[in-house]
């Protein structure tokens, strides 16, 4: 039984005129977004959208932000701190904001307490990310394959030495339990190469969002983290760290994490990423909602993800 909806690749943008709009603003006074006509005929958007959640989302969606207020300057939008995917389902099923950033898809827990809270949990997958596994620039190891990656976090490999580095034990740094790349890494890398019972190893520095693991990696040098392609390329100086090259296996080619990498398979620590929402936005009576929705997976939204290495799911042009 499928207990929540779910959109992915839907080209909304061609779905959401202003017509549309207009029609489903007009269908509830009480909302706080609306749409009016003007005196050619076009709609014009007002209202109110509150954001929070995943680290790995908020570049995008504050590059997104500018773009979009400049298009719907009548629309106010309260900006996203980052507080993490886990952070961004409580506020969205707490009814605290309109739209749940996340790295991770919604678990049946989170479904459930939407649904006792009166909300359709909706997801829209916005991009495709390649999470990047950064150690010290000193550090001589260059590659590894998925399988060495999850033995790391697990604590199964615990020295440098072990992989062909200089000597030392590994300084490992993870996200909290609040990231929906927390989650990620234990249950898509880590079960996924060392079996289902396997987890993070009880030596972890765990950090509470994506750039704070990066400056400690920055800092140590037996330093390993996880960061999305966004935060990577967010870093005003990309030296800081070191992106290793990852293998499938060890008959596989070692890759870099990139969009085309991603596109092409080759690389293997990929996901989606994601915004929730109460209910179908292209339905929604929220005309706001409804037109930021269409917007970000429009062309010029899609164009900014994939400036900031991501994996586009629509159009750039």
């Amino acid at each position: 039984m499928v207990l929540f909806q779910r959109r992915r690749l839907l080209p909304l943008l061609l779905l959401l005129t202003a017509t549309a709009f207009l029609a489903a603003a007009c269908g509830d006074d009480d909302d706080d977004a609306t749409a009016t006509a003007t005196s050619d005929g076009t709609a014009t958007i007002s209202g109110t959208i509150s954001i929070e959640g995943s680290s790995t989302v908020q570049p995008f969606t504050i590059e997104v932000l500018e773009g979009f207020e400049d298009a719907f300057p009548e629309v106010t939008v309260n900006p996203p701190s980052g507080l993490g995917s886990g952070a961004g389902i409580t506020a969205f099923i707490n009814e605290e904001v309109d739209i749940a950033q996340a790295s991770r898809t919604i678990t049946q827990d989170e479904i459930g307490q939407a649904t006792a809270a009166g909300l359709d949990a909706f997801e829209t997958e916005i991009l495709r990310d390649a999470l990047a596994i950064i150690v010290h620039p000193s550090n001589t190891v260059e590659q590894l394959t998925f399988e060495q990656v999850a033995q790391i976090f697990a604590g199964e490999i615990s020295d440098w030495s072990e992989l062909g580095g200089t000597g030392g034990s590994i300084a490992i740094f993870t996200r909290n339990e609040e990231s929906g790349t927390f989650a990620y890494m234990e249950e898509d890398v880590i079960q996924q190469a060392l079996g289902p019972d396997a987890e993070y190893s009880a030596d972890i520095n765990k950090q509470a969002n994506a750039p704070a693991g990066i400056s400690g990696v920055a800092t140590e040098p037996r330093g390993i983290f996880y960061a999305g392609l966004g935060n990577i390329s967010d870093l005003s100086d990309p030296s800081v760290v070191k992106v290793v090259l990852i293998a499938k296996d060890e008959a596989s080619p070692a890759v870099a994490p990139s969009a085309e990498a991603v596109a092409d398979g080759s690389y293997p620590i990929s996901r989606g990423l994601y915004y929730y929402t109460d209910g179908d936005p292209a339905q929604s009576a929220d005309a706001a909602l409804a037109a930021f929705m269409a917007y970000v997976l429009g062309p010029q939204a899609q164009a900014v993800g994939e400036e900031l290495g991501f994996l586009p799911v629509g159009p750039t042009e």
